[in-house]
């Protein structure tokens, strides 16, 4: 009777010799099934396909999940009275990938060193990294682990074969701009004006095949109520709500009572609590960036100081601030104000669409309706997306 390998119990001494030969054959090199070493997959800053300062070789076999779409997600809700189920919008579910490839060295001294470098790229569990290919454009997405990775050794020279699972919590995969930090490609819009002569109009070109979601950033003045429009796709953001300009008030008085510092201005200051106010020419301790933190009337504003008691003076000098600026993350659908989080949605009309870019050209408009000559500006931050 055989045994589970297929060789007789008391296997001759050619078979056992054959089987010697075969366990000391060398194993092939990894097959490159997908990129070739040109340095063009990147994890968390670590580079594969690539040999590095070391002289260590970083294959990359698969992407298993990134050339694919990811899977969908489909409710099933039957019908109550008939039939069938109710014909109902899904979406796709999170991607999920493989990491797969090889560590090769020229001696298993340097393995050690080596493992411990990639075990250090993938520590993604409490914080993500990006995930890039060079395709062309640069494709990205944000992942994190998604199980245990596994390494294994193959052969004594100290060749170790990987895989490791990561999750993309998006499913989308995006262009990565390298000219900016965060791999965003931005178009600016300038607020239509009649003086000087302003369109407003900009066109946003995703180059990927999904709709995107974007960052829009307002700079002030606006008068309002100002809208922001995807005329592409008739969607539409309306800002409700006023945004200051950069401005400068003159300093009229002085007093500094209990560590709290408290200025005056000639005219109607405008500032609102949490703002933060340039001071010069007033010399220690007010001059200097600092957060507003009381306002007594409208022509005084307060701020903690280290400093003894100063009584109510004459005091020359002057406090600027602005220009506000308004940030709408339509992804997370997060407003900001100055930075802040507290009353910044009450800046945008209560039902927006959340503006999204559709593949291809979009063609976008900035106008203030209370302004005809409006200096406000606006950047859209993007970037293109695919599915597979």
């Amino acid at each position: 009777m055989p045994t589970p390998s297929g060789l007789p119990i008391n296997p001759t001494q050619a078979q056992k010799t054959n089987i010697t030969n075969t366990a000391l054959t060398a194993l092939p090199p990894p097959v490159f099934t997908g990129l070739k070493l040109n340095q063009d997959i990147i994890l968390n800053d670590f580079t594969f396909n690539c040999i590095d300062d070391y002289g260590v070789l970083w294959v990359i076999t698969d992407i298993k999940g990134w050339w694919n779409p990811p899977a969908p997600e489909m409710p099933d809700i039957k019908r109550g009275w008939d039939d069938g189920i109710y014909d109902v919008k899904g979406r796709f579910n999170a991607r999920e990938l493989t990491l797969e490839g090889s560590i090769l060295v020229s001696t298993p001294s340097m393995m050690p060193d080596a493992r411990r470098r990639l075990v250090k790229a993938i520590t993604l569990v409490r914080a993500g990294a990006w995930l890039k290919t060079n395709e062309s454009p640069t494709k990205a997405s944000y992942v994190r682990l998604s199980g245990e990775p596994n390494f294994e050794t193959v052969n004594a020279r100290g060749r170790v074969d990987f895989s490791i699972g990561l999750r993309a919590a998006d499913p989308i995969k995006y262009s990565w701009n390298s000219g900016d930090p965060d791999g965003y490609t931005t178009v600016a819009i300038p607020a239509k004006s009649t003086s000087p002569s302003r369109s407003g109009l900009a066109t946003a070109t995703n180059v990927g095949d999904y709709p995107v979601s974007c960052y829009i950033s307002v700079l002030g003045p606006i008068t309002g109520p100002a809208n922001i429009v995807n005329t592409t796709t008739n969607e539409s953001i309306t800002i409700v709500g006023s945004l200051r300009g950069a401005t400068t008030k003159t300093v009229n008085t002085k007093a500094i009572s209990n560590s709290l510092a408290t200025i005056g201005t000639t005219t109607a200051h405008g500032l609102a609590l949490g703002d933060t106010v340039t001071i010069s020419g007033m010399g220690a301790p007010y001059d200097g960036e600092q957060v507003v933190d009381g306002l007594p009337t409208t022509t005084s504003f307060q701020f903690v100081v280290s400093a003894s008691n100063v009584s109510q003076t004459s005091a020359t000098g002057t406090v600027t601030y602005g220009p506000d600026l308004l940030e709408i993350d339509t992804y997370n659908r997060d407003v900001f104000l100055n930075g802040e989080f507290t009353n910044a949605r009450l800046k945008l009309e209560v039902y927006n669409d959340w503006i999204k870019l559709q593949p291809g050209a979009n063609a976008l408009s900035f106008y203030d309706n209370g302004n005809t000559n409006s200096t406000a500006s606006l950047t859209v931050d993007f970037r293109s997306g695919w599915l597979a």
